[in-house]
């Protein structure tokens, strides 16, 4: 009669089970990240909310989430993410401040990309629906971008083809994801008090989004020129941002009342508007109530 197991059995034992122990884990470690993600969900859908209430009440967008608190947003917990390593604030670097138009409802306003290490981002739309998308890989001179982090200068490359080049000054980088339709949308952004230029060139139908001080410029399959100049005139801070078109067509959405204008081949648009004095990291806000200085022209 045998008596115990093999070498070989003990060895395909050992095998089965640290393959369903390697089975467990991996099932209880995205049940944990799936459970955060669904956190983060609801606390954006809180803040989409709040921001809702701002706008019947105050006919307009908050200039950034802080300001949802306390009339709003009671619990400062809704704006931690449970997947945020780091305590505090999570979403106000990747709040935009725009106006909300029921034909801007696919347009992005609130992101987070810290979901299954980095390969989704959960999303908050004009239409104040939120909604979890793929994330897309996003290089800076060959090096992974980092949503949120701003950098100096080199080239950006999506996964659509798409490149900003020729970068002079900084750039922010806020994200870039698949959306709704499950078109990849992109946005990168000009830190408040810069002084930057670059030129971007657009492939595809994907959506991408430049934020400034002054303007958001959108596109779909474009090439174009972006310059953006910080200054003081007569004590008030101010930024003038530049779009020339080279080919395509541009949206350009002046961000103090919401004028939107056509930008198109070989025409150049200008837009001045009065900015704040103390700087913030991350997106720019929705400058200072002001009549903005618009001048369109063919170059």
């Amino acid at each position: 009669m045998k008596k115990g197991f093999s070498l070989l059995e003990t060895l395909i034992l050992i095998f089965i089970g640290v393959s369903i122990l390697i089975l467990i884990i991996g099932v209880v470690s995205n049940s944990r990240e799936f459970s955060r993600t669904l956190g983060c969900v609801n606390n954006m859908k809180n803040i989409v909310q709040a921001i809702e209430g701002y706008q019947v009440d105050w006919k307009e967008t908050p200039v950034n989430l802080i300001s949802l608190m306390p009339a709003y947003i009671q619990n400062r917990n809704i704006f931690h993410c449970p997947s945020d390593k780091e305590k505090g604030d999570s979403y106000s670097k990747f709040y935009i401040g725009r106006f909300f138009a029921e034909e801007n409802s696919n347009k992005v306003f609130l992101i987070c990309p810290r979901h299954f290490k980095g390969r989704r981002t959960v999303v908050a739309y004009l239409s104040y629906s939120v909604d979890i998308g793929k994330t897309k890989q996003v290089t800076w001179s060959g090096i992974n971008g980092e949503p949120g982090k701003t950098y100096n200068g080199g080239n950006l490359k999506f996964e659509d083809g798409t490149e900003v080049k020729n970068i002079s000054g900084d750039v922010g980088f806020l994200g870039s994801f698949t959306n709704q339709d499950n078109k990849i949308y992109s946005i990168i952004y000009v830190p408040e008090g810069s002084n930057t230029n670059f030129e971007v060139n657009h492939e595809g139908d994907s959506m991408f989004e430049v934020i400034t001080p002054a303007v958001i410029a959108g596109v779909e399959g474009t090439k174009f020129n972006v310059n953006n100049q910080y200054y003081i005139e007569d004590g008030v801070p101010q930024d003038k941002t530049f779009i020339s078109v080279t080919e395509g067509n541009v949206n350009v959405e002046e961000r103090n009342q919401g004028r939107m204008e056509k930008v198109k081949q070989n025409e150049e648009i200008s837009v001045t508007t009065r900015t704040y004095e103390k700087k913030e990291k991350g997106v720019p806000r929705k400058p200072p109530k002001a009549i903005p200085y618009i001048i369109k022209k063919i170059k």
